[in-house]
């Protein structure tokens, strides 16, 4: 069997989707991962192929076509909401439906597995009549419903109906949700961290003391945040590992000599290997990576669902959210200090354990495929 794996071109939500990618590959069937250059060097191996837009150029078409000299909005929040959902709805659909039409033409897939953000793939997978797989790995929001009007309204401009969902697999645990997603059954699938077969030079630290991990992710570009979290460790008396991204310097970062190391990017595995706790921005896959390991987390939101992950993980009381960068000293040491904090992550981790591993999920979506062809 072939499977074309297809994402939002970005780092978040491609690197959730890879164990499951590589499941397929262990099971003796093809995988191939279609998605922007720029995310080719994560995929370990896969089969690959190119997918235009990347993230910078569908963001500056959204805003030519959302941009502030867009007239007919009451709110500066309905601006946003129509902004995010042609983002990833109409936007993108017009700047890859095509060419993806071509690449799955080509690649002559059995199945295409979609993470749940690319509304591009379920247009394609209606267009040439190919079984569509959702991959969830995020909690469900109150954009879900406007979004789901962006994928309809998408589908009527080519004149398609909506396809039929083959199966939902669902990376986001059921315990972390706020709101119903109304899909039906779905697939449980357990996390396992991004990691790649080559080991990184992920420097480690010798004078005994605790080590946070401080990561804004790959989109979160705010060297003050950085530096305030960074500082916010040292203060609470651990050091500082920490991910300065794509465009923020070591020097940026700032921090005392022999107590921070920073890296631009590395597998969350390796990264968490080496850490007793997380200061994050708040991605899913940081989070559920540092749930995995038991690793208790101080959140500081800025973007997107940022702000819903942070709130539910609290509430499970697994980590706190800092709102404000003059208070995150007071939040670490809490967070490393703080025996409740950990022992709820150690639970989620106990439960994140029992669900099914890719390997496990991978075999029983082939089944549900061939049930479906008969």
């Amino acid at each position: 069997m072939k499977a074309l794996f297809t994402t939002f071109p970005a780092y978040g939500h491609l690197l959730p989707m890879l164990p499951l990618a590589k499941a397929a590959v262990a099971a003796d069937d093809e995988a191939v991962v279609v998605t922007s250059d720029e995310l080719h060097g994560t995929v370990d191996g896969l089969a690959v192929r190119a997918l235009r837009p990347s993230l910078p150029e569908v963001l500056a078409e959204n805003d030519r076509r959302f941009g502030q000299d867009a007239v007919g909005y009451r709110t500066d929040s309905d601006r946003l909401l129509d902004t995010t959902v042609a983002l990833f709805t109409t936007t993108r659909a017009d700047l890859a439906f095509d060419e993806l039409c071509e690449v799955v033409a080509d690649e002559r897939p059995d199945v295409i597995v979609a993470e749940m953000w690319d509304y591009v793939a379920p247009l394609v997978a209606r267009r040439l009549d190919i079984p569509w797989v959702s991959f969830v790995h995020s909690p469900a929001t109150p954009v879900d419903a406007a979004l789901h009007s962006g994928l309809v309204m998408a589908l009527e401009q080519r004149e398609l109906a909506m396809p039929a969902r083959l199966a939902t697999v669902q990376l986001w645990p059921e315990w972390l949700e706020q709101h119903p997603r109304g899909e039906g059954a779905a697939m449980a699938i357990g996390t396992s961290p991004y990691d790649t077969s080559a080991r990184m030079d992920v420097p480690a630290f010798d004078d005994g003391r605790l080590v946070v991990l401080v990561t804004l992710g790959t989109v979160v570009e705010d060297p003050e945040l950085l530096g305030a979290a960074v500082r916010g460790v040292l203060d609470a008396g651990a050091n500082a590992l920490v991910t300065s991204g794509f465009t923020v310097t070591p020097e940026q970062v700032g921090g005392e000599a022999g107590r921070v190391h920073v890296v631009s990017f590395a597998p969350i595995s390796q990264l968490l290997d080496r850490v007793q706790a997380v200061v994050t921005a708040g991605g899913s896959g940081t989070t559920l990576a540092a749930l995995s390991r038991g690793l208790p987390l101080v959140f500081v939101p800025r973007i997107a669902n940022q702000p819903l992950v942070a709130s539910l993980v609290s509430g499970f009381g697994a980590g706190t959210v800092c709102e404000d960068p003059a208070t995150l000293t007071a939040a670490v040491s809490a967070m490393l200090h703080e025996p409740s904090l950990r022992t709820r992550a150690e639970a989620a981790s106990e439960l994140l354990g029992r669900r099914p591993t890719p390997d496990e999920v991978w075999p029983a979506l082939r089944r549900r495929l061939g049930d479906f062809a008969r």
